[in-house]
Protein backbone atom coordinates (compact mmCIF):
# COMPACT_ATOMS: atom_id res chain seq x y z
CA UNK A 1 0.00 0.00 0.00
CA UNK A 2 1.26 3.33 -0.84
CA UNK A 3 0.13 7.27 0.97
CA UNK A 4 0.54 9.82 -0.79
CA UNK A 5 -0.80 13.01 0.36
CA UNK A 6 -2.45 15.25 -2.46
CA UNK A 7 -2.18 19.12 -2.03
CA UNK A 8 -5.61 21.09 -3.32
CA UNK A 9 -4.50 24.81 -2.37
CA UNK A 10 -5.69 26.65 0.35
CA UNK A 11 -8.44 29.08 1.60
CA UNK A 12 -9.43 31.65 3.81
CA UNK A 13 -12.55 30.81 6.71
CA UNK A 14 -13.49 32.76 9.56
CA UNK A 15 -11.44 32.38 12.59
CA UNK A 16 -14.18 32.46 15.02
CA UNK A 17 -16.04 30.23 12.67
CA UNK A 18 -13.55 27.59 13.03
CA UNK A 19 -12.56 27.69 16.46
CA UNK A 20 -16.05 27.95 17.92
CA UNK A 21 -16.26 28.64 21.65
CA UNK A 22 -12.32 29.51 21.65
CA UNK A 23 -11.36 32.82 23.02
CA UNK A 24 -10.14 34.77 19.63
CA UNK A 25 -6.92 35.73 22.32
CA UNK A 26 -6.37 32.01 22.70
CA UNK A 27 -6.97 30.91 18.69
CA UNK A 28 -4.98 33.43 17.52
CA UNK A 29 -1.38 32.72 18.85
CA UNK A 30 -1.81 29.71 17.07
CA UNK A 31 -3.34 31.16 13.53
CA UNK A 32 -3.08 34.69 13.10
CA UNK A 33 -6.54 36.27 10.94
CA UNK A 34 -6.03 38.49 8.64
CA UNK A 35 -7.74 42.20 8.77
CA UNK A 36 -10.89 40.16 7.71
CA UNK A 37 -10.48 37.80 10.74
CA UNK A 38 -9.72 35.15 8.18
CA UNK A 39 -7.55 32.77 8.50
CA UNK A 40 -5.29 30.15 5.55
CA UNK A 41 -6.20 27.20 5.81
CA UNK A 42 -4.67 24.26 4.10
CA UNK A 43 -6.50 21.68 2.11
CA UNK A 44 -5.12 18.29 1.62
CA UNK A 45 -6.94 15.14 0.31
CA UNK A 46 -5.35 11.32 0.78
CA UNK A 47 -4.40 9.06 -1.64
CA UNK A 48 -4.32 5.47 -0.97
CA UNK A 49 -2.92 3.21 -3.57
CA UNK A 50 -3.00 -0.47 -3.49
CA UNK A 51 -2.51 -3.30 -5.85
CA UNK A 52 -6.20 -2.69 -8.08
CA UNK A 53 -7.12 0.54 -6.49
CA UNK A 54 -6.42 4.04 -6.44
CA UNK A 55 -8.46 5.67 -3.40
CA UNK A 56 -8.92 9.21 -3.04
CA UNK A 57 -9.87 10.25 0.24
CA UNK A 58 -11.31 13.51 0.43
CA UNK A 59 -11.54 15.88 -2.82
CA UNK A 60 -11.04 19.75 -1.53
CA UNK A 61 -12.69 22.49 -2.41
CA UNK A 62 -12.75 22.24 -6.52
CA UNK A 63 -13.75 24.89 -8.75
CA UNK A 64 -17.18 24.80 -9.90
CA UNK A 65 -18.20 27.16 -7.77
CA UNK A 66 -19.48 30.86 -8.28
CA UNK A 67 -17.24 33.99 -7.92
CA UNK A 68 -19.50 34.86 -5.01
CA UNK A 69 -18.80 31.76 -3.10
CA UNK A 70 -14.92 31.94 -3.83
CA UNK A 71 -14.98 35.90 -2.72
CA UNK A 72 -16.16 34.27 0.25
CA UNK A 73 -13.40 31.79 0.73
CA UNK A 74 -10.50 33.37 -1.07
CA UNK A 75 -8.85 30.20 -3.14
CA UNK A 76 -4.99 30.59 -3.27
CA UNK A 77 -2.40 28.67 -3.94
CA UNK A 78 -0.31 26.99 -7.16
CA UNK A 79 -1.78 23.50 -6.11
CA UNK A 80 -5.09 22.27 -7.51
CA UNK A 81 -6.90 18.35 -7.15
CA UNK A 82 -5.77 17.06 -10.76
CA UNK A 83 -2.92 19.46 -11.13
CA UNK A 84 -1.78 16.94 -8.08
CA UNK A 85 -3.06 13.74 -9.26
CA UNK A 86 -1.59 14.49 -12.30
CA UNK A 87 2.04 15.37 -10.39
CA UNK A 88 1.70 11.65 -9.22
CA UNK A 89 0.84 10.33 -12.79
CA UNK A 90 -2.85 9.80 -12.26
CA UNK A 91 -5.75 11.03 -14.78
CA UNK A 92 -9.17 11.27 -13.47
CA UNK A 93 -9.68 7.96 -14.83
CA UNK A 94 -7.39 6.21 -12.79
CA UNK A 95 -9.42 7.15 -9.38
CA UNK A 96 -11.28 3.71 -8.39
CA UNK A 97 -13.03 4.96 -5.09
CA UNK A 98 -13.69 8.10 -3.67
CA UNK A 99 -14.25 8.38 0.06
CA UNK A 100 -15.96 11.34 1.77
CA UNK A 101 -15.10 11.74 5.05
CA UNK A 102 -17.63 14.17 5.52
CA UNK A 103 -19.73 16.70 3.39
CA UNK A 104 -18.28 20.08 4.11
CA UNK A 105 -17.49 21.69 0.67
CA UNK A 106 -14.08 22.24 1.65
CA UNK A 107 -13.41 18.48 1.98
CA UNK A 108 -16.20 17.07 -1.42
CA UNK A 109 -16.02 20.39 -3.61
CA UNK A 110 -13.85 18.51 -5.97
CA UNK A 111 -16.24 15.46 -6.12
CA UNK A 112 -17.91 16.56 -9.45
CA UNK A 113 -17.38 18.85 -11.89
CA UNK A 114 -19.71 21.61 -14.41
CA UNK A 115 -19.29 20.14 -18.29
CA UNK A 116 -21.50 21.80 -20.74
CA UNK A 117 -23.67 23.36 -17.61
CA UNK A 118 -24.35 19.94 -15.79
CA UNK A 119 -22.58 18.73 -12.84
CA UNK A 120 -20.47 14.89 -13.39
CA UNK A 121 -18.63 13.13 -11.34
CA UNK A 122 -14.88 14.28 -11.69
CA UNK A 123 -13.95 10.62 -11.51
CA UNK A 124 -15.97 9.43 -13.85
CA UNK A 125 -14.99 5.61 -13.11
CA UNK A 126 -14.68 5.86 -9.61
CA UNK A 127 -17.57 4.68 -6.75
CA UNK A 128 -18.33 7.31 -4.44
CA UNK A 129 -18.60 6.79 -0.41
CA UNK A 130 -19.43 8.36 2.44
CA UNK A 131 -21.31 7.32 5.68
CA UNK A 132 -25.23 7.12 6.29
CA UNK A 133 -24.81 9.40 9.51
CA UNK A 134 -23.12 12.25 7.58
CA UNK A 135 -25.50 11.88 4.19
CA UNK A 136 -28.14 12.20 6.49
CA UNK A 137 -27.37 15.15 8.55
CA UNK A 138 -25.87 16.58 5.01
CA UNK A 139 -29.84 16.18 3.14
CA UNK A 140 -31.18 17.72 6.39
CA UNK A 141 -28.50 19.95 7.98
CA UNK A 142 -29.28 22.24 10.63
CA UNK A 143 -29.51 26.05 10.37
CA UNK A 144 -25.86 26.57 11.40
CA UNK A 145 -24.30 24.11 9.22
CA UNK A 146 -25.80 24.53 5.79
CA UNK A 147 -23.70 26.83 4.55
CA UNK A 148 -20.59 24.49 4.79
CA UNK A 149 -22.66 21.66 2.72
CA UNK A 150 -22.35 20.08 -0.35
CA UNK A 151 -26.38 19.79 -0.80
CA UNK A 152 -28.11 17.30 -2.10
CA UNK A 153 -28.78 18.98 -5.51
CA UNK A 154 -25.58 17.70 -5.77
CA UNK A 155 -25.61 14.38 -4.98
CA UNK A 156 -27.47 12.67 -7.82
CA UNK A 157 -24.57 12.01 -9.76
CA UNK A 158 -23.93 8.88 -10.82
CA UNK A 159 -22.14 6.10 -8.96
CA UNK A 160 -22.84 8.06 -5.68
CA UNK A 161 -23.42 5.79 -2.26
CA UNK A 162 -23.54 6.04 1.04
CA UNK A 163 -22.67 3.33 3.64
Amino acid sequence: MKLTIIDTGYFKLDGGAMFGVVPRTMWEKLEKPDEKNLCTWAMRCLLVQTEDRNILIDTGIGGKQSEKFFSHYEPHGESSLLKSLKNVGLNPEDITDVLLTHLHFDHVGGAVSMKKGKYVPTFPKASYWTNKIHWDWAMKPNNREKSFLFTGKFCSASGSRST
